[in-house]
């Protein structure tokens, strides 16, 4: 597209929000990535990207709960706790936002332990509940395990994580059990002290040296040392353990230590890795002893809300919670509604603990928000991009301090884990291919959004740092970096719609650089999926505005979320159309604008198909297209047109092979007269009809008819297709004779051969031809 070069960033030549950081913010060591007006002109003009690429971009590179429903804000937290915990009993680790107990020491007369109530430990273990063993398939069902002391009316399975530790402790009196805080490990732990005989229990100061922990240790006493950290610097070595099993066995106690799910243990024994069970087993363990009012478990773990909590991974803490309000509603005294909102309160509640900790410096905070924006992204794009934000809060905090970066701080594996995240491999769509990155994503997949607005609007002295963060990542090259930053805005904007509008989406869609206005477009258009208001009103009153990269924005915005207002879009953009004929065409600078119009119109027609087809449900989409032919007429025409030739060009493969979608979309319709499959169809052999008899459109609806039998050579689907639809266009002899020539004269890619495809339908078309005239002389005979 070409860019005029003569327009300001403003409607008035002036930045609305000139006293907020430009567009172009300084990198972290102080030195200025702006470019100068000529530089960025020149980037404008050479910018240019189709509106269906646009969208598949979009889809692409978001992740996937932007677009469920869940990523709704599910109202304020639930039963009117907003922090902490409260009502009954919570049995497990009950850790937020990932800290950990702090024990102060003052010197070493004070104790360095304290007794755990047998009573407490007894309530633990009738809601506890055990993990599954690992089947051994070369070992008979009936078989003894291969330590062959556990008893076979033992609750736990043998090759679980539980029976593996049990069967250390028993054989050294002391236990590694290894996870992430929110697993309920430090229950399991008292869980395999009970087991082994424990009948009492002690909770050892985990800020202890290794080489110290065996001082205090008690006679006839199980002991727990939870949070225990072990580093490179205090890792936990071969003689800490065989002391610590020594003096065990010599007093008869056991050992459980608790550490994290990377442990530096030198030898002795090997920490055992917990693994706690499926949200829905935990539930119903707790469940059992909760007054249910003679629900069944089964019945209540069923239910639609139920279900949507445990589908995202929580602590294990959080199921307990939930428990409680799965049983309050079973006695009537929690709704539906707030059963269902549990998520979201869980959510918000580890979200503000994080923001409120004074154990999270800046720069992890900073780590946090970048991940919540990148959730679902490769881990190098997120660390690297979390300390562009951290300069930038840090400028804000202690304006005169530069920012310290530690280039070799904190594992990435100890970052990940801090922020309750997990990462894992996946392929990433490049323009050269598939690329397999490790990415991250929060366990809970409410988190990333919740704390969006958490940042956005409960710390509003942090927006101008992300305001100048957001605005980076919007003119960024890489297109990941792009639609992200969007996406953040989006959730901002349906947290905060006037504030998201004025200090980033309608400066975004005033700049004369295409990244930018398309940063705009998607920000509404996942807005809007996020449930935000006036997202329609916004498009509409853009489409027509005085600044033409207002109706840009808007334009490429219908192209992207049009579908989910299909008739309200098209009636958009065709009041555009007569608009811009109004004005006496487009804006100086911007011949193209007709066929921007033309390419959002075309990537609507292909979502509402493709959403028609999903659903199988063909209303809405046969009405949008039967609307078309009618306008294929007058001013419109061209924009109709125009948006027919577009719509024909996308794909469902790579850099245009596979099937055509719009071929696709025709051959899934129900061809069956009356249906609305087949009005859609009809639509469409219309609007073909009136492409190839149009002395403008003609020769590009010919190049793409050829393309399209290409396409159907290997294709056995779409060449029915095409079976079908050639007949229905040929109105005319005139018709027959053009597309007749077209197949006799086809040739393959870089091959002179007429390919079979183009025998086939040639003959095909003879044939309907031949039957449609002896029809219609009939009569006269």
């Amino acid at each position: 597209m070409n860019v005029p070069q003569d327009h300001q960033a403003g409607t008035d030549g002036q930045d609305p929000h000139a006293e907020w950081p430009a567009a172009a913010t300084d990198t972290p060591d102080g030195t200025s990535d702006t470019t100068t007006g000529a530089e960025e002109s020149a980037d404008a003009e050479d910018e240019t990207e189709h509106a269906w690429d646009s969208r598949r971009d979009l889809y692409r590179h978001i992740p996937g709960i932007m677009l469920g429903h869940s990523a709704r804000t599910g109202g304020s937290l639930v039963g009117g706790d907003q922090h902490g915990v409260s009502g009954g009993h919570v049995y497990g680790d009950v850790i937020l936002g990932g800290s950990k107990v702090e024990y102060h020491i003052g010197g070493d007369t004070e104790e360095r332990s304290g007794e755990i109530p047998r009573s407490e430990v007894e309530a633990l273990a009738r809601n506890f509940v055990y993990p599954p063993g690992e089947h051994d398939s070369s070992r008979p069902d009936d078989a003894a395990p291969a330590d062959g002391r556990d008893d076979p009316d033992a609750p736990w399975e043998p090759g679980s994580p539980f029976a593996v530790a049990l069967a250390g402790l028993r054989e050294h009196r002391v236990a590694v059990l290894s996870g992430p805080a929110t697993t309920g490990r430090r229950a399991a732990a008292l869980m395999l002290l009970r087991a082994v005989g424990s009948r009492s229990y002690r909770a050892l100061d985990p800020a202890l040296p290794p080489g110290r922990l065996v001082g205090e240790l008690r006679e006839d006493c199980g002991h727990v040392v939870a949070d225990f950290a072990t580093t490179a610097e205090r890792p936990l070595r071969e003689h800490h353990i065989r002391a610590l099993s020594e003096r065990l066995h010599a007093t008869g106690g056991h050992l459980v230590l608790v550490v994290g799910p990377h442990p530096v243990v030198h030898g002795g024994v090997s920490p055992v890795p917990w693994q706690p069970p499926e949200p829905a087993a935990l539930l119903a363990g707790h469940l059992r002893n909760q007054d249910v009012a003679g629900r069944n478990v089964d019945e209540l773990l069923a239910l639609t809300e139920v279900r949507s909590v445990l589908a995202h991974h929580r602590p294990v803490a959080d199921t307990a919670r939930f428990a409680e309000r799965v049983a309050g509603y079973a006695r009537g005294t929690v709704t539906l509604a707030e059963l269902g909102a549990f998520g979201h309160y869980a959510a918000e509640r580890q979200v503000r603990e994080w923001f409120d900790s004074a154990d999270h410096t800046l720069h992890d905070k900073a780590f946090l928000i970048a991940l919540a924006t990148f959730d679902e992204a490769p881990y190098p794009l997120t660390a690297e991009l979390s300390d562009v934000l951290f300069g930038l809060l840090q400028r804000i905090e202690n304006p005169g301090e530069p920012a310290r970066i530690p280039v070799f701080g904190t594992s990435s594996a100890q970052r990940v884990e801090q922020a309750l995240a997990d990462r894992y491999q996946e392929p990433e769509e490049t323009e050269w291919g598939p690329v397999l990155q490790t990415k991250v994503q929060f366990r809970d997949r409410l988190t990333a959004i919740t704390l969006l607005r958490e940042v956005w609007t409960g710390h509003p002295s942090a927006r101008r740092a992300l305001v100048a963060w957001l605005r980076r990542l919007a003119d960024d090259p890489r297109p990941v970096v792009r639609t992200r930053a969007a996406a953040a805005a989006a959730v901002m904007a349906e947290a905060d719609l006037p504030s998201a509008m004025a200090l980033l989406i309608r400066s975004w869609a005033a700049d004369r650089r295409l990244r930018a206005r398309l940063a705009a477009a998607n920000a509404l258009a996942l807005a809007h999926h996020l449930g935000a208001p006036h997202v329609s009103r916004i498009l509409a009153d853009w489409c027509t505005a005085p600044d033409h990269r207002l109706r840009w924005t808007a334009v490429r915005g219908y192209a992207l979320v049009g579908d989910a207002f299909p008739q309200e879009a098209l009636a958009a953009l065709t009041e555009a159309v007569r608009s811009m004929e109004s004005r006496g065409g487009p804006a100086r600078g911007w011949s193209e604008e007709r066929d921007d119009l033309a390419q959002s119109a075309a990537a609507l027609l292909l979502a509402a198909g493709q959403e028609a087809a999903a659903r199988d449900d063909w209303d809405a989409a046969a009405g949008l297209w039967g609307a078309l032919p009618p306008l294929a007429r007058g001013t419109t025409r061209d924009f109709v047109l125009r948006a027919m030739v577009h719509a024909c060009g996308p794909t469902d493969g790579p850099a245009g092979t596979g099937r055509p979608l719009l071929l696709d979309l025709f051959a899934r319709a129900d061809p069956k007269p009356g249906t609305d499959g087949a009005v859609l169809r009809h639509a469409m052999a219309a609007l073909w009809r009136s492409v190839l008899n149009d002395p403008v459109c003609s020769a590009s609806g010919l190049n793409t008819m050829r393309q399209w039998v290409r396409a159907a050579e290997d294709d056995r689907g779409a060449e029915t297709a095409l079976a079908e639809l050639l007949p229905l266009l040929t109105a005319s002899n005139e018709d027959h004779r053009r597309l007749a020539y077209l197949l006799d004269n086809l040739r393959g890619e870089g091959d002179s051969a007429r390919p079979a495809v183009a025998f086939r339908l040639r003959t095909l078309l003879s044939a309907s031809h031949a039957d449609a005239r002896s029809s219609a002389d009939a009569p006269s005979r």
